[in-house]
């Protein structure tokens, strides 16, 4: 199974320690991640410990066309190169590629990210918290309570398959 690594392109240095564990559940389940990995960013520290805690494989969106805004601020140099041809597209390829997704905190890109779970369905068998009705076919997106507090309007969490769970939990339903 696939799990798209979403959150800030800038680290917050006092969620490293609780990054590095997730980064070690997803790895000791024998899971791939899917990053985009801006330097520097929360994608690639959590890529970097995944693969520390011998993760299997990293897969890496990149949009190597991409002429408008380019891609240097991205690590090349991390997993398996998928190129999603330009910056508009890597949220629908993210998703694509991913079979739930874990936000290890808030950010423009990945509200953008979460949004597009709704026209891509579960592929796997993965457990779910929720029990609304239909949610069986939604893509899960995990937001870890104690990297962020905030959740989405009614209305978004009505359309998607938003799980806030903690350290605790994730390990359970993962």
């Amino acid at each position: 199974m696939k799990i798209g690594i979403i959150g800030p392109s800038k680290l917050n240095q006092e969620y490293k320690e609780l990054i590095n564990k997730l980064a070690e559940i997803i790895s000791k389940k024998g899971y791939e991640i899917v990053v985009t990995p801006d330097k520097k960013s929360s994608s690639e520290y959590f890529a970097e410990k995944y693969l520390e805690a011998n993760g299997k494989k990293v897969f890496s969106i990149i949009p190597l066309e991409d002429k408008e805004f380019g891609f240097d601020w991205v690590n090349t140099e991390i997993g398996e190169k998928i190129n999603c041809g330009i910056w508009r597209n890597q949220p629908e390829k993210l998703n694509e590629e991913s079979e739930a997704l874990l936000c290890i905190g808030h950010s423009v890109g990945g509200m953008i990210e979460i949004g597009y779970t709704k026209w891509f369905c579960r592929k796997s068998k993965i457990s779910t918290l929720s029990s609304k009705d239909g949610e069986q076919n939604k893509k899960p997106v995990y937001i870890i309570k104690e990297i962020t507090e905030e959740k989405f309007p009614s209305q978004i969490e009505k359309e998607l398959d938003i799980q806030y769970v903690s350290l605790r939990e994730f390990k359970k339903v993962i």
